[in-house]
């Protein structure tokens, strides 16, 4: 009897595996949908190398997924696992689970969430865009050069380095165009750069403002150090002022595609060497974010003419005087 039992059970469980397996239902959940009448959008991130499994857990932890194994063995079947895109895409539970393989797997399909990060520069989004497919590599910067917009603000100068304002941009992938993106994040920085804020830039253009905070984004540590940005951004505009360079090394790294300065580097007579050339930088040198331009119109007075960023604390050290500087050199760089 017991035998019986024992050889019906391992029966049994032999039965459930096959229909685990071979479950139809699952052929039929690909087509369905978790609420066909949301309407909310969902950012969901997947991230580069991130196994299918992976991605299934973490788009059934935000319920858009009918049928976990839906997913995976859609996947599976139709072989997809090497063609899962990265990045951030724009779902909702009004989609079904094949509607949700199909932007995840294919180029050029469903609505992308794509951010920039404060302190990019325009060949780091045009690096960005060409890794998720929308571009080939140089398209965006070529626009940049290229493209006609025309926004007070940019003072007829071809450079848009400084303007593209950093922040979440919602992109169709299958529409997708350099000149629009541009255009949308123009439109962002002339609705954050306010007329207040116009308004008291006193005799300083909105150009080198923005220049200054581009130095301002790159050299301080927002992450701990947010209130450090606007004693740096005095020291900067303080420099100016007074005709001394303004020995920023970021801005010679601008233009270094190692981002290793060697002594040739140092010495060089480029107009981004602002260890041996007086006055601002030909362009910004990053796409500072809103803080960093703050700092920049209302910089804060003080003692100090120098400052550094300790190698490992990323400390903001401020001096007076270069000896107290080369001092401070020594001791936390």
């Amino acid at each position: 009897m017991e035998k019986r039992f024992l050889q019906l059970g391992a029966l049994a469980l032999i039965c459930f595996s096959i229909w685990h397996f071979w479950d139809p239902l699952w052929k039929y959940n690909i087509n369905e949908a978790v609420d066909k009448n949301s309407t909310e959008k969902l950012v969901f991130e997947v991230e580069k190398g991130e196994s299918a499994k992976s991605i299934a857990n973490g788009l059934d932890d935000k319920d858009l997924l009918v049928d976990y194994r839906a997913f995976l063995r859609t996947v599976k079947s139709e072989e997809l696992d090497n063609k899962l895109r990265y990045g951030k895409f724009v779902l909702s539970q009004n989609m079904t689970t094949r509607e949700i393989v199909t932007i995840l797997t294919t180029q050029g399909t469903g609505e992308l969430a794509l951010t920039i990060k404060e302190g990019a520069t325009i060949d780091e989004i045009d690096g960005q865009l060409a890794e998720l497919g929308l571009i080939k590599a140089g398209d965006f910067r070529l626009c940049s050069f290229n493209c006609v917009f025309t926004y007070d603000f940019l003072e007829n100068d071809r450079s848009l380095e400084g303007f593209l304002f950093p922040d979440t941009y919602f992109l169709d992938s299958a529409n997708f165009s350099s000149e629009t993106l541009i255009n949308q994040m123009l439109r962002n920085f002339d609705s954050k750069f306010t007329e207040q804020m116009e308004a008291d830039l006193g005799n300083r253009s909105i150009r080198d403002v923005i220049k200054v905070a581009s130095m301002v984004e790159k050299e301080v540590n927002y992450s701990t150090h947010p209130n450090d940005a606007p004693l740096v951004a005095g020291i900067i505009w303080k420099r100016l002022d007074n005709d001394w360079t303004l020995g920023i090394d970021a801005t010679l790294l601008y233009m270094d595609s190692d981002g290793k300065l060697s002594s040739e580097d140092l010495a060089s007579t480029s107009p981004y060497n602002t260890r041996v050339q007086k006055g601002l930088t030909p362009t910004a040198i990053s796409n500072p974010g809103i803080d960093a331009i703050i700092a920049a119109i209302y910089p804060k007075d003080s003692a100090y003419w120098f400052y550094l960023t300790a190698t490992e604390t990323g400390d903001t050290i401020f001096s007076t005087t270069n000896e107290e500087h080369e001092a401070n050199k020594s001791r936390y760089l």
